[in-house]
């Protein structure tokens, strides 16, 4: 395989100067000798030895992505469709930017800094952080940091992030649920208490009952677990007990929501007819399913693509001009809500 030092003597040039194509430092290299190295690349088919990059201290074009996410025995990070999107996209992007991803889960902050430090890499993509490990992340490490659906402290740090308007997204599925006549209405996360953004979504949630005069009601927040059979349990629970009393439920992720219409249609319950379903996310089962999900739709993929933007800006030194990007939000009104006449 070719090197540098020969690329170097082919267009007599230093090594340095090579070294410098390669990472796409356009200022210290003139347009001319710029091209006439990058051909010279291409055609002697040159592959860099990114052992050898990182060992020698040069950039190592690794971006790292970090999903805050513990370790669960029964379901791992792809099976979730929105993450799995997500890092797909991240990939696309981080890859169209010259930059090589390393994907790492890890539900301890100490653990990803450890990793993101022995390879060298130059920055990092955290996803779905609470507000402490934010923190954390950001007094643990120099290296440019952006994340992805966070919420923080008003600790005087500096945190860049590309999210979305959680609060506004839930109050328009509760007041589109009020106005197609739906009263008594639950909300469902994965969380007691709630936090980060389904803290937010159950504000919105909140916010939009008391516009409406509807009285938010102590058991109107329904926790869900992680763990499908104390999910199912729970749920067959309020059908015996509870769900007589909700025309609707409204969950903080399509992927719950839905599972619980599965779950309820073998249970006999008619969606929309006895019960009406709604979402947060839009993703790929919102449309797989029957009847199709009605949710709150966001742009899993402009989120990758602005994060990834945003850090290689930082990465390079650029000119930053928003820090905390929040994307608008929609809803995607299908068929799984009824009108309650």
């Amino acid at each position: 395989m070719v090197t540098i030092k020969e690329i170097a003597k082919m267009a007599g040039v230093s090594p340095s100067t090579v070294a410098n194509v390669l990472h796409g430092r356009t200022q210290k290299v003139s347009k001319a000798t710029f091209e006439k190295v990058r051909i010279l690349l291409a055609e002697k088919n040159y592959t860099s030895n990114m052992a050898a990059r990182i060992l020698g201290s040069y950039d190592s074009r690794i971006i790292g992505v970090i999903v805050t996410w513990a370790r669960r025995d029964e379901q791992n990070i792809a099976q979730d469709p929105f993450f799995a999107e997500i890092i797909g996209a991240l990939e696309h992007c981080i890859r169209d930017g010259g930059y090589y991803m390393m994907l790492y889960t890890s539900a301890s902050v100490d653990e990803a800094l450890r990793m993101a430090t022995s390879w060298n890499i130059e920055g990092l993509i955290v996803l779905g952080c609470l507000a402490d490990d934010c923190a954390a992340f950001v007094n643990g490490t120099k290296m440019p940091i952006v994340f992805i659906d966070s919420y923080f402290h008003s600790d005087g740090l500096r945190y860049s992030n590309v999210g979305f308007q959680d609060f506004k997204g839930a109050f328009l599925m509760t007041e589109y649920l009020i106005n197609q006549g739906h009263k008594r209405v639950a909300f469902l996360a994965d969380g007691a208490p709630p936090m980060g953004a389904d803290l937010e979504r159950l504000k919105g949630f909140k916010s939009a009952l008391k516009k409406h005069g509807v009285a938010f009601q102590e058991g109107d927040y329904i926790p869900i677990s992680h763990r499908r059979e104390e999910r199912h349990a729970l749920l067959r629970s309020l059908l015996k007990k509870r769900l007589t009393v909700y025309s609707a439920l409204f969950f903080s992720s399509d992927f719950y929501a839905v599972d619980a219409m599965n779950l309820l249609e073998d249970e006999g319950v008619k969606i929309p007819d006895t019960m009406s379903i709604c979402g947060f996310d839009d993703n790929i089962l919102a449309l797989l399913c029957r009847p199709k999900l009605t949710t709150v739709h966001q742009d899993a993929s402009k989120k990758a693509s602005l994060a990834t933007d945003l850090l290689i800006r930082l990465i390079k030194g650029g000119r930053v001009d928003s820090r905390d990007i929040r994307l608008e939000a929609s809803l995607g009104i299908r068929e799984s809500v009824g009108r309650v006449l």
